[in-house]
């Protein structure tokens, strides 16, 4: 055990997705529902990982400031985001740190990033609606050098899926199913 990971299983979960690709295959799903105003819960669904189903039973709240017509009760979809890609960049971090043998006393990660709100209200069109950019700071405390630090990050840009997701376009299938 070294920073709280399983090196074994870690080391068993590689070589059995190596031996069968298909035992890397991940599914993730949520269900959103409308509450009220621009409050909403968020359910995840079962998670399918190989051959594994994976009971994933958890709720959370998402709600806007009030400025953009919320009560401020909840995080919103962009926290939500952002707190989502920086959990994926540290486990990505934490399991490549395990797997060099570095011990890791302590990480924080800071993602920050501006959006220009006039692409979403639709006051000009020419707005990126998204972010245009994200800044990110890794907060390490650990036996490691400043070298294995930067092949950790290295490690994170090429193989953390949310950062990858977001780096690279996606696409997008939409579809409307209405109640008549």
């Amino acid at each position: 055990m070294l920073n709280n990971i399983n090196i074994s299983g870690l080391s068993e979960f590689a070589n059995e997705v190596k031996e069968d690709r298909n035992e890397g295959n991940a599914s993730y799903g949520i269900a959103l529902d409308w509450v009220s105003g621009t409050k909403t819960k968020v359910k995840t669904k079962n998670m399918v990982l190989g051959n594994h189903k994976i009971v994933r039973d958890f709720e959370f709240v998402i709600d806007e400031p009030s400025q953009l017509l919320g009560a401020n009760h909840a995080p919103n979809p962009a926290e939500y985001m952002l707190g989502g890609l920086a959990g994926c960049m540290a486990v990505t971090f934490m399991a490549g740190a395990t797997a060099m043998n570095i011990e890791i006393n302590k990480l924080r990660i800071e993602i920050d990033g501006k959006l220009d709100l006039n692409g979403f209200l639709g006051i000009d069109n020419e707005t990126n609606v998204g972010f245009p950019e994200l800044k990110f700071i890794f907060h390490v405390d650990g036996n490691g050098t400043q070298e294995d630090y930067k092949k950790l990050i290295e490690r994170v840009t090429k193989h953390s899926p949310n950062f990858n997701t977001m780096k690279n376009e996606v696409r997008m299938i939409g579809e409307l199913k209405t109640k008549n």
